[in-house]
């Protein structure tokens, strides 16, 4: 195994602030990248692939999808013996990405982590995500934001939660309800998805694998299984998305 070099380390800190402690150390990590000589677009890169990492482990956890196959792959023979051949054809797929100017300027929520990026690749990219996560029809956008919301509130990232606040605001929704909806989790304004959902939204926060699995399972009673895919998957998003924000927002 090799030795991790001195920038590997630092950003191998800087993602596992970003996953473990969400936005509250935010300002510590970001602030130790600067102080290595980071700039702020190699940061916001960063940022944007632990949260791909964060969505995904979520997203193969809940699900229980096995994960020893994958891992033994490569101490299997035949692949140690292709290694050579492997890292060739990698070296010569690497590419530094091109300018990708967005077809339109995005104005649905948490599209401001996708001005973050300006002229990168991972702007449409993290447009065509989210353009397709609202547009889904399983679960109404109404439940969505609630679980983006609750996201936000327990990770404690202000701007995630004043924006998707604006939304439901826009969408009909007192503050007065919202309010009560964060505190308790329920309300007489809610609909059994909702009811449902939230709490499974919260735990996904910080979480045990295998209550958290539990949990997801028991939600198979109360939601067809298109309802169950998108809600882990809106849930996996909103912690990625909220644990980047904090990271890429108002950043030059």
């Amino acid at each position: 195994m090799g030795l991790e070099s001195p920038d590997d380390q630092k950003k191998d800190a800087f993602g596992r602030s970003q996953s473990r402690s969400g936005p509250a150390g935010a300002p510590a990590a970001r602030e130790a990248l600067l102080r290595a000589g980071f700039g702020a677009d190699e940061m916001k890169e960063i940022a944007y692939n632990v949260a791909v990492m964060d969505f995904l482990n979520r997203s193969h956890t809940i699900l229980a999808t096995p994960a020893r196959p994958m891992e033994r792959m490569p101490d299997q023979l035949h692949v140690r013996l292709l290694r050579p051949l492997i890292n060739r054809i990698m070296k010569g797929h690497r590419f530094r990405g091109q300018a990708a100017p967005l077809d339109r300027v995005p104005d649905y929520p948490y599209a401001r982590l996708v001005r973050a990026f300006p002229g990168s690749p991972i702007a449409p990219t993290l447009g065509r995500t989210l353009e397709e996560m609202w547009a889904s029809p399983h679960l109404t956008r109404r439940c969505k934001l609630l679980m983006l919301a609750v996201v936000a509130r327990g990770l404690g990232c202000e701007g995630c939660g004043q924006e998707v606040a604006a939304a439901l605001r826009a969408d009909g929704l007192a503050d007065a309800t919202l309010a009560q909806i964060l505190t308790h989790l329920d309300a007489p304004e809610l609909d059994a998805a909702e009811r449902h959902l939230l709490p499974f939204a919260r735990d996904t926060i910080w979480y045990e694998p295998a209550p958290l699995q539990r949990r997801a399972r028991a939600l198979r009673e109360h939601l067809d299984t298109p309802q169950l895919l998108e809600a882990i998957g809106v849930a996996a998003l909103a912690n990625g998305l909220c644990r980047m924000g904090a990271m890429v927002a108002d950043r030059p």
